[in-house]
């Protein structure tokens, strides 16, 4: 695993970066998902493979997974959601989407035949009995599936150009598609978002944590517009500032405040205003000027004071 495919993995992982992502995904930005609501599962999946080495079982791990705990109707309902969280695009992304949720539930059906091996009673302490077909299947006729629902978020700039299905990655009749099962990918991609969805300072999008404003950076990453948007950005938690200088390679003065969140637009000023200190400094070394003298007039030409330029050179910085 990359660099940054360890860090995606961890940023994302995180209940309030997790909960605005899928938020967006399914509810179009409304905070139905509460990261209270969310907890951890295991991400490892077991296959075992086909052909010659069929007895060896093959292990792959999911980037992220939690089971979310929904209340409808007075009632909790359970669905666990996964995220596949690409720093490349994927060209057989439908496929491996598929066999991931495919193996959640068999792994669901599996665990619904291993309880039936043992004495199993209902609600009423009645002791539950199976029909023929309800002992082979090891499901019973009104056992129901815990939904699955997997988004693939993307952490690229370029427009995703893979199949966003099974049936776009197949070249056969049409007659035959209606028989042929169809898997769509739920997609969440910097390039697709509306400029409307990301949140100001002055007013709020859908998304209501930094992985908006990440997301607006890796769509403009590549333009001259992202300093402007970063100073236009609200407030953002320290994750997500993070890997908006680990993704999209952006360097700022971090400062975070009581709550735990970065302004952006500050830390770019900061940034921008120690890059040019450290020009000047460097300019007035070449003339052979005195440390004193360096110190004293680049202090009074960006109205800062003598302890913050002693302090860059102490650091080392210039």
């Amino acid at each position: 695993m990359g660099k940054r495919d360890t860090y995606t993995k961890q940023y994302i992982a995180r209940p309030l970066i997790f909960a605005d992502a899928f938020n967006y995904l399914l509810y179009n930005g409304r905070q139905v998902i509460k990261p209270d609501t969310l907890k951890p599962v295991d991400t490892t999946e077991v296959i075992i493979p086909y052909g010659n080495n069929a007895e060896v079982p093959v292990q792959k791990y999911r980037d992220n997974m939690k089971i979310w705990a929904a209340m409808q109707d007075g009632k909790a309902v359970y669905v666990l959601l996964g995220s596949e969280n690409q720093s490349s695009i994927h060209y057989a992304m439908p496929v491996k989407d598929m066999l991931y949720d495919s193996i959640n539930y068999a792994a669901q059906v599996d665990s619904a035949r291993q309880s039936y091996k043992s004495f199993k009673f209902d609600e009423d302490g009645v002791r539950i009995s199976l029909t023929r077909s309800e002992f082979l299947s090891g499901f019973r006729k009104g056992d129901k599936l815990m939904p699955v629902i997997t988004a693939v978020i993307y952490f690229g700039a370029e427009e995703w150009d893979a199949p966003m299905s099974i049936h776009e990655m197949l070249d056969v009749d049409e007659e035959l598609l209606p028989f042929i099962p169809n898997y769509r990918i739920n997609l969440i991609a910097p390039a697709n978002i509306p400029d409307s969805d990301f949140s100001t300072k002055d007013s709020t999008g859908r998304f209501h944590t930094g992985f908006g404003t990440l997301m607006q950076v890796i769509k403009h990453q590549n333009e001259i517009e992202v300093a402007d948007i970063l100073s236009n950005a609200p407030k953002i938690d320290e994750a997500s500032a993070d890997m908006i200088a680990e993704v999209a390679n952006i360097k700022f003065e971090k400062s975070v405040d009581e709550k735990g969140e970065v302004d952006m637009c500050k830390g770019m000023e900061a940034y921008t205003l120690k890059t040019e200190i450290i020009g000047a400094i460097g300019i007035l070394r070449d003339l052979n000027m005195s440390e004193e003298d360096i110190i004293e007039r680049v202090a009074k030409k960006f109205n800062v004071t003598v302890e913050y330029i002693k302090e860059l050179m102490t650091l080392k910085i210039v």
